[in-house]
């Protein structure tokens, strides 16, 4: 299947979601301006969010229009592009998955290759960039010249602790909206990443909220913290400060050791919960969200494809198999891979498994297709065999 029109739909629907969600909140500004109380930029941030959201909308419509008529002949476009544009990071958390996933020393593309990139996204009919890391907020004159892109809505994921006042103003302009990630309330914070950090996150928003920009949150969800997350009490937490979306991530156990960090069944039920964040005053993502209601995994470009720092096409950025790199040829090129076809024809193969990623969790799946490259990794994952042979041995998952 060259798209899916599930997956359109749905984000056709979450945008216009997010534009009433925005209008409710401007008419909430203009009420505490007539009868007292401040904060959220007021009634001027409000309406810029709101107009922001309109442009946004406007543009994901294009875009999906581009992505039906590459179905009609024939080719694959996904909606979102997940781009990991650096390994490094000030930080050293616990866990992190680029450290795991990608070690390697190999050189990151230029600023110039991933604009070229980033642009042949957009012509295609890519409507979303997430830039990831590492921490991407390193790459300062990437993201500076990303803002200047359009027909994109771009969120940019970081931890929050090199904003200053140049990447204030930035994000204030609204061609990038960044997410702040957390590990769920401040002592969650401090135990992954470190003291002081969920404090400065939080000083970081509130400045641009004062400036009206649009911002959020991602939290990905844990045995340990999904109890806390998911409590009323927190996500009404997330409204006050003014964040526009929370992206909740649910854990991917991508080493040895990691299976006790699982989404217990009734913490996966309550996030599957229909209904569960309807009243919130922002949106809310799941990632990687209901398989089975899009029909399969989404992963390999049917719905969204992952460019790694150094180029390579990666199915998913919780499951990075490749056969193809972007470093040299176009983006178009690289998703027509024969893994990725691969993939993304027996994607009804691939619906919800325990752990997060079915595509990570059937990794000697991935290998059966024979198409892989085996791209050196970590020594603990390896090859797509030994990928395989981990899976089967480790963990007991079906290979």
């Amino acid at each position: 299947m060259a798209t899916n029109s599930v997956f359109d739909e749905r984000n056709r629907d979450f945008f216009a979601q997010a534009r009433s969600a925005a209008l409710r909140s401007a008419f909430r500004a203009a009420r505490r301006a007539v009868f007292g109380g401040g904060g959220g930029g007021g009634i001027p941030g409000a309406a810029r969010n709101v107009a922001r959201l309109v442009g946004i909308a406007r543009d994901q419509g294009r875009q999906a229009t581009k992505r039906r008529i590459a179905a009609g002949e024939d080719r694959t476009v996904p909606g979102i592009l997940i781009a990991s544009v650096t390994r490094k990071c000030n930080l050293d958390c616990t866990g992190c998955y680029s450290r795991t996933l990608r070690p390697g020393a190999s050189a990151e593309l230029s600023d110039g290759r991933f604009l070229e990139l980033f642009s042949e996204a957009a012509e295609l009919g890519v409507g979303t960039l997430m830039i990831a890391g590492g921490e991407p907020l390193i790459r300062r004159g990437l993201l500076e010249s990303v803002a200047k892109l359009r027909g994109l809505v771009v969120p940019v994921f970081t931890n929050g602790t090199l904003m200053d006042e140049g990447y204030l103003d930035l994000f204030s302009s609204g061609h990038l909206i960044p997410i702040f990630s957390v590990e769920g309330d401040a002592a969650f914070t401090a135990e992954r990443r470190g003291s002081g950090i969920h404090e400065g996150v939080l000083a970081a928003a509130a400045e641009l909220r004062s400036r009206g920009a649009l911002f959020g949150f991602s939290v990905t969800l844990t045995s340990k913290n999904a109890d806390s997350v998911l409590t009323d009490r927190f996500l009404a937490g997330i409204g006050s400060l003014g964040a526009s979306i929370l992206f909740l991530i649910e854990f991917v156990p991508v080493s040895p050791g990691g299976e006790e960090l699982i989404l217990a069944d009734a913490q996966k039920a309550e996030l599957s919960r229909p209904g569960r964040f309807d009243r919130l005053p922002y949106m809310t993502v799941s990632l990687p969200g209901d398989e089975e209601a899009f029909g399969g995994c989404l992963a390999a470009g049917r719905g969204f494809i992952h460019l790694a720092d150094d180029g390579a096409l990666e199915a998913c950025p919780f499951a990075p198999f490749s056969d193809t790199s972007a470093a040299d040829r176009s983006l178009r090129e690289a998703l027509d891979s024969p893994l990725m076809r691969a993939i993304r024809g027996r994607h009804s193969e691939l619906t919800e498994t325990k752990g997060g990623c079915a595509l990570w969790n059937k990794k000697g799946w991935v290998a059966s297709l024979g198409a892989c490259a085996g791209r050196e990794k970590n020594p603990e994952t390896g090859t797509a065999e030994a990928m395989a042979r981990e899976a089967e041995e480790a963990r007991g998952l079906p290979a």
